[in-house]
């Protein structure tokens, strides 16, 4: 008998089983995608496009691209909590922490959009605002993403994909509706958004186990995820060029962007419940070809600029979805710090993003910077989708599985692995999960929640899909994979 070419489109009862866990998932928790709704609504306005809040930079003598400042702060933010991030926690869990975090926002919002103001006759003073506004601005965002990647991690990856395709929704059309309103009105709600922001976070932690949520990852062996961070920062260089290019194409590309948004936010959802995907087919066959797509539209056919900047958007905000379900997976599936996992890899794709800006500043020919451009995307998709992502234990994993490692035998990292290589789907791996440790039908039942003849229908399909007439010959195939990899 051959091998089974395993499926690729989740079965009716599996979508459906889905479905409801996504209506669960933000259902018991809303103040989460609240939270991170308005927090990407106020990074979207500020650093991701041009969505003209941005002022022309007070700083004579440097020719900074929009934003530069925000994205400065932001890395210096990140990098410094990521290397001091059991110190963090001792700071960021105090009941005080979120009204600072909450003021210093507020506040730097308010100089950042009243520096202008101070240009003509006080220069010395908007540079002194512009700066500390800044500072204040790029810090403080990325205490909300940190704060809110404790939750996600917590969680793990599939009701963090959930919460984050409402919240993208939720931020995309505030954005865009902000957009349309007279400038005064925008910056009046960029200052006035971070105290609903904050509430929301707090409120978020409520529905979690706050001290376990905090103490997570601190006692575990940090593994640097390099490829994944060689990712974020071909991820940023990718939106600094794509967004330095809008902003020199279009006045106001806000309908734009936010259809490029809200394009990447369906097909997610698309991914997440409709196929059997993994991160390496997410990331480097789905993501990375849609920017390059983007860019060779740009290169190859200025006239349908419009056509490849929104697959260009479509590209991007599906990168940084699935890249929030991943930090999702290594902080609750390898037990690692969500404050290290998502410092490193957002600050990686932050230097990216300030490398593109700067690139797309120096280039003196644009359309041969986007064809450049599409070849690096697609080289490098075809160099990091390599079996060193399924050895390291992501690539072959599915945003839908939240199953925890055995960071001493990787007995559950080979069942992840073999899992998808056989098109289990979530069910399915949860049995099998129970059946390698020994567990008889009557208990599997009974720790799913199913009845024993549901159970057994589905090991009959897990025997079927890797070809095994026993429970012995599973466990002895899932033994010598773990054998394998890497410890």
């Amino acid at each position: 008998m051959g091998k089974r070419t395993p499926a690729v489109i989740n079965q009716a009862e599996e979508r459906q089983r889905l479905l409801e866990s996504v209506k669960r998932s933000v259902a018991k928790n809303p103040y989460l995608s609240i939270a991170f709704g308005l927090y990407w609504m106020q990074t979207t306005l500020l650093f991701q496009s041009p969505y003209l809040f941005l002022e022309a930079s007070p700083l004579v003598g440097f020719p900074l691209p929009k934003g530069t400042m925000l994205l400065v702060a932001s890395v210096a933010t990140y990098l410094t909590w990521s290397i001091l991030y059991k110190r963090i926690n001792s700071m960021s869990i105090k009941r005080w922490f979120p009204f600072a975090l909450g003021i210093g926002l507020s506040l730097g919002a308010l100089l950042f959009t009243c520096y202008p103001a101070f240009t003509e006759t006080h220069h010395d003073i908007a540079v002194i605002v512009y700066l500390f506004g800044s500072v204040l601005i790029g810090c403080g965002t990325a205490n909300i993403n940190l704060e809110a990647s404790r939750i996600l991690g917590h969680i793990g990856p599939k009701q963090a994909l959930f919460h984050l395709v409402f919240a993208l929704l939720i931020g995309t059309a505030g954005a865009y509706l902000f957009s349309l309103l007279p400038m005064g009105i925008g910056k009046i709600a960029i200052v006035a958004v971070p105290a609903p922001m904050v509430y929301c976070l707090m409120k978020s932690f409520d529905a979690v186990p706050r001290k376990m949520v905090y103490s997570h990852g601190l006692k575990t062996k940090v593994k640097l995820p390099t490829k994944f961070l060689v990712t974020s920062a071909f991820q940023g260089f990718a939106l600094g060029v794509m967004h330095s290019l809008l902003v020199n194409s279009f006045e106001n590309s806000a309908l734009l962007v936010s259809f490029g948004f809200l394009a990447a936010i369906g097909l997610v959802f698309f991914c997440s419940i409709m196929l059997k995907s993994d991160f390496d087919l997410l990331f480097y066959r789905i993501g990375f070809p849609l920017m390059a797509m983007g860019f060779f539209l740009l290169g190859i056919v200025p006239s349908t600029i419009e056509l490849g900047a929104a697959v260009l958007d479509v590209g991007y905000c599906f990168q940084y979805l699935i890249s929030c379900s991943l930090c999702a997976y290594l902080a609750k599936g390898l037990d690692q710090p969500p404050i290290w996992i998502v410092g490193t890899s957002t600050a990686c794709l932050l230097l990216g993003q300030l490398l593109g800006t700067v690139l797309e500043a120096l280039s003196p020919d644009q359309t041969v910077l986007a064809v450049v451009v599409a070849f690096v995307l697609v080289l490098a998709a075809l160099y990091m989708t390599s079996s060193q992502n399924l050895k390291r234990g992501w690539g072959a994993v599915s945003p839908g599985s939240d199953h925890k490692t055995d960071s001493g035998a990787n007995e559950s990292l080979a069942i992840q692995l073999l899992a998808s290589e056989h098109g289990l789907s979530a069910r399915e791996t949860e049995v099998y999960s129970l059946l390698v440790k020994g567990y008889s039908r009557k208990t599997i039942g009974n720790e799913l929640c199913l009845a024993e003849e549901t159970i057994k229908t589905h090991t009959g399909r897990i025997y079927q899909k890797f070809i095994v007439h026993s429970k012995q010959e599973l466990i002895v195939m899932t033994h010598e994979r773990a054998a394998t990899l890497d410890s």
